[in-house]
């Protein structure tokens, strides 16, 4: 899917809904459901210019958790269009 369709997707969609979508439609395989609060929660920090500020990824089913900075998280599974949206929920 191309950036234009990502932002049809934003104006649609309120925050979590349209991460939820993208990251189950747009990514083969699709990114777990686990992902969807950790995506979230890098968007907003990135929409408040934090996108240097770590987020501790962990799952259950591993046992142990990474690190990751907001803006790695947010370039890692396309979700700029989400942190560029200029009606942020």
């Amino acid at each position: 899917m191309g950036y234009t369709q990502e932002i049809e997707i934003v104006n649609l969609m309120d925050l979590e809904k349209g991460i939820r979508w993208h990251l189950q439609y747009n990514h083969y395989p699709p990114v777990s459901s686990e992902m969807i609060p950790i995506a979230v929660k890098a968007v907003r920090l990135c929409r408040e210019d934090k996108f240097g500020e770590t987020i501790v990824t962990f799952f259950e089913h591993q046992g142990y958790g990474w690190s990751f900075p907001a803006g790695v998280i947010v370039e890692a599974y396309h979700l700029e269009p989400w942190v560029n949206e200029l009606d942020m929920d």
